[in-house]
């Protein structure tokens, strides 16, 4: 009897990982691709990247899946089904796979920021949300709202009426402007810029949200506008969590953690957010997970079929998943 196939998602406005896995939960095929996200991503872009995504897991001329899980669009979920028959489905949201990754099974807070941001709480089962208004509102605290303040103190270094700041030159490399010398590369500005709107490959948003890892490129160089950009990044996404958390009367002993990949880069934006968080409480415990969001929808499937999640389960995970561990620089 051949094994059962499994097929975690997570999906993001940048991108969409899943992994193929056996009843083991051994991987069988791993694939990235681009945002299925429409307020992210043009509707001609999301069907070529679903329509990679199938092929790289090989799912694009059928076969059967015992289980699907995570965040799974509505849209490839029906692509899917056109391909494969699938026998159980188990959607997982945003806040679930990310307090899962922290190995948080019951309440919890979760900072999240990736290319979009979102504070997200659940009490005495109530969910409670902050933020997640999309990029053409705002998305404060995002890796695309990064991207757009990076972006914006380039243009005025640029134009001569802002700071002068590494970010600069960092941009007109990151888009493939690169010249002999510093100076030569940043009077490739405006090329760099205008470049994100004719890509095939990302959306603009994407494009924008990419530029995020600048920041901590610039600031490990001792760039002040850089170290500015992260630690308003922080102090935002802090200023959210206290907000929702004084709106809904969380109470202290509320455990929380964070997840995306914002969070990733330097030890500036973390330390300022969990600052903000402590002045609202010393006490409330703050957990840096050691899993990607990904391995939490797995972790909730282990745990549906084990009943539960010790440690054991937790090193037989990282020995078949060392790609998806998750460390904020310094921690």
């Amino acid at each position: 009897m051949p094994m059962k196939q499994y097929l975690a998602v997570d999906s993001g406005g940048t991108k969409v990982l899943a992994v193929l896995y056996n009843e083991d939960f051994e991987p069988i095929r791993i694939a990235r691709v681009g945002s299925f996200r429409d307020n992210t991503t043009p509707p001609e872009l999301v069907r070529r990247n679903m329509d990679t995504l199938l092929a790289r897991l090989e799912l694009d001329k059928g076969g059967v899946l015992d289980g699907i899980t995570g965040l799974v669009d509505s849209t490839f979920y029906e692509r899917l089904r056109e391909k494969c028959i699938i026998r159980h489905t188990d959607h997982c949201g945003e806040m679930e796979a990310g307090l899962n990754a922290a190995e948080i099974f019951g309440d919890g807070l979760l900072a999240l920021s990736g290319t979009g941001a979102t504070m997200f709480g659940r009490y005495n089962g109530r969910n409670c949300y902050a933020g997640a208004y999309g990029a053409a509102v705002s998305d404060t605290g995002s890796g695309y709202w990064m991207g757009r303040e990076i972006l914006n103190a380039a243009i005025r270094d640029y134009e001569g009426w802002g700071e002068e700041t590494l970010l600069t030159e960092l941009v007109c490399r990151h888009f493939g402007f690169a010249k002999d010398t510093p100076e030569a590369t940043r009077k490739q500005l405006n090329g760099a810029i205008f470049s994100i709107y004719g890509r095939h490959d990302y959306s603009p948003s994407a494009c924008v949200a990419s530029c995020a890892p600048l920041a901590t490129e610039a600031a490990d160089r001792g760039d002040p506008v850089a170290l500015h950009i992260l630690e308003e990044t922080g102090r935002m996404l802090g200023t959210m969590m206290v907000s929702m958390i004084r709106k809904h009367s969380v109470p202290d002993e509320l455990p929380m953690t964070i997840s995306g990949s914002v969070w990733r880069g330097h030890r500036k934006l973390f330390d300022t957010f969990s600052g903000i968080i402590k002045e609202q409480s010393a006490d409330r415990p703050l957990f840096v997970p050691e899993f990607e969001p990904i391995l939490g929808v797995m972790i909730r499937h282990w745990r549906q079929i084990h009943g539960k999640f010790d440690r054991a389960d937790k090193a037989r995970l990282t020995e078949l998943y060392p790609e998806f561990r998750f460390a904020v620089r310094g921690k």
